[in-house]
């Protein structure tokens, strides 16, 4: 007859690896729903001139598994860029700049649901050259793409 062998410290290992590595997966999802959450910013005109106003257009994408409720207010509010002048000279900024009218407003998105937005973003007086700039958001710790657009001096012809 075959005696077999059970190294018990390795099945212990096994054991306890195995249902650890379930819980570790867990927390992580919950730590991060709004990981998931995708946010396109665009805008229909990057060619303007200086004193324009600038119309820009979100679009809210849910490719995780749970619901995720945005607030409104918090969607239009934390917003960072940068210029880029013709001479080489640079400077960065950001500000909020919320819907006041939002307030106590929710986006909820189903898995797989979508949701599109447009906003007159108000131009301050960092945005008193031509150049280039360059604007995203961020919501929750999730940023949009970078969007590039360029103001020109249509009056000194």
């Amino acid at each position: 007859m075959r005696q077999r062998f059970i190294n018990y410290p390795l099945l212990v290992t096994i054991v306890l690896a195995s249902t650890l590595v379930p819980s570790v997966k867990s927390s992580t999802a919950q730590e991060k729903p709004q990981s998931e959450l995708r946010m396109t910013l665009s805008s229909k005109t990057l060619m303007l001139c200086l004193g324009s106003p600038l119309r820009l257009d979100l679009e809210l994408a849910n490719h995780g598994s749970q619901e995720l409720k945005l607030d409104k207010f918090e969607l239009w509010n934390h917003f960072s860029y940068g210029f880029s002048g013709t001479d080489g000279s640079g400077r960065g900024g950001g500000r909020g700049s919320g819907c006041d009218s939002c307030h106590g407003n929710y986006v909820v998105l189903p898995p797989g649901g979508r949701y599109e937005s447009s906003y007159d973003y108000p131009l301050d007086d960092f945005f008193k050259d031509a150049g280039k700039y360059t604007m995203k958001m961020t919501y929750n710790q999730v940023s949009t793409n970078e969007l590039t657009f360029e103001f020109y001096d249509c009056n000194s012809q």
